[in-house]
């Protein structure tokens, strides 16, 4: 009997879930969203596989309860402010998720609720984090001690036009708030907070011998619930763009362009970040046909057996040409996709609320969730390597 899946939110990365999940015979799936534009063509994509809801509020609680009840597995894609109440909603329905919502609040709050109810939710299941956290898990469970983990990860234009050098790979606001927010890191064993966009330098990668784009790599707040889950004394992340980008941004956001507070403008009171969005964004939306890529490198360093060992992790991806599918639609929405599979099919039962990273001690859902990321042409390349 078919499973049946709703996935909340239509947009570039719950459309990839959504049309994933409908070409899998094992599902039933529904798609809400308010936008009946969206809808359509995400039906139509789909040779009528999919059933289009546009009565579903995400702003209201209730609504999404009603909407989720009656399916089996819930699926995750609305905007990082709502995805704390959507949560609420889906557990108040008795339900399991996967989520991509990248929510500002504390996911972990829901978890009691969530354990009472006898459900899982698995929460930021995108790229990274996400992809990243279930390879650091696994990394992790194969060591006797951790001592640190980095993590470069980048969505980029193949090719880069002034004065951006970037496109919009995901949710533009989300991505402005890489660059304001404050970054949590871990050294030394202590847990710090460091400006956004600092300790910026420049980086050259290689992947399966292919050197690609020269890049530089400055701090992000994108570790969240790996700082407190993994036990390594040093843990960090960094944001790779074409060089020159961190200073230009720095110069946005100590001007005060990147603010949410309004400012007196001829009488007018706007928000400087909306004004910002208005002249820029649509300047930043990535074209249709426009070749992008994807890139992530995990670096884990432990040992084992007395011995002192680097787990390198490389994933790179480009847009499927063959589905129009953004590298980035790719990476983060599979993940979130194949981690609903293994909820609904009971590969992961886990009632509460919990990170990717979660699962990587259980190597029967490590194997698939990998499998299933490489049949969709997400390979990873893995290095064990020792040092001196």
């Amino acid at each position: 009997m078919k499973k049946k899946v709703i996935v909340l939110g239509g947009g570039m990365v719950g459309s990839v879930m959504a049309l994933d999940l409908a070409f899998d015979e094992g599902y039933e799936v529904t798609v809400a969203d308010g936008n009946k534009d969206t809808l359509d063509r995400i039906v139509a994509r789909s040779n009528g596989r999919i059933t289009p809801e546009n009565g579903v509020d995400f702003a209201s609680p209730e609504s999404i309860t009603m909407a989720v009840k009656n399916h089996d597995i819930v699926v995750g894609a609305v905007p990082g402010s709502l995805g704390f109440a959507m949560m609420g909603a889906v557990i108040k329905a008795g339900k399991s998720m996967s989520d991509i919502s990248f929510m500002g609040e504390d996911y972990f709050q829901w978890d009691e609720e969530a354990k009472k109810a006898g459900v899982t939710l698995m929460e930021d299941v995108g790229v990274s984090p996400g992809f990243s956290n279930v390879i650091i898990g696994s990394a992790v469970s194969g060591l006797d001690t951790v001592k640190s983990v980095d993590i470069y990860v980048t969505g980029l234009p193949s090719d880069p036009v002034e004065p951006f050098n970037y496109k919009f790979v995901f949710s533009p606001d989300d991505c402005i708030e890489e660059y304001v927010r404050p970054v949590r890191l871990k050294r030394d064993g202590k847990v710090l907070e460091m400006p956004a966009l600092s300790e910026n330098r420049t980086y050259s990668f290689e992947v399966d011998g292919v050197k690609l784009p020269e890049m530089e790599g400055f701090l992000t707040d994108g570790l969240r619930s790996l700082i407190t889950t993994i036990p390594a004394d040093n843990i960090c992340e960094k944001t790779l763009r074409y060089p020159g980008t961190a200073e230009r941004l720095a110069f946005l956001r100590e001007v005060g362009l990147f603010s949410t507070e309004p400012v007196a403008v001829k009488g007018n009171r706007v928000a400087p970040r909306d004004l910002f969005a208005a002249i820029a964004y649509p300047r930043m939306q990535l074209g249709e046909n426009e070749k992008e890529f994807t890139f992530l490198q995990i670096e884990v360093r432990g040992t084992s057996g007395g011995k002192e060992l680097v787990h390198c992790y490389k994933v790179y991806d480009e847009r499927d040409e063959k589905t129009g599918y953004t590298s980035m639609a790719r990476t983060t929405g599979f993940p979130c996709a194949i981690m609903a599979r293994l909820i609904a099919e009971g590969v992961v039962k886990m009632p509460g609320v919990h990170a990717p990273e979660a699962i990587g001690d259980n190597p029967v859902a490590v194997g698939r969730f990998i499998e299933e990321m490489e049949k969709r042409g997400v390979k990873v390349l893995k290095e064990v390597s020792e040092t001196a």
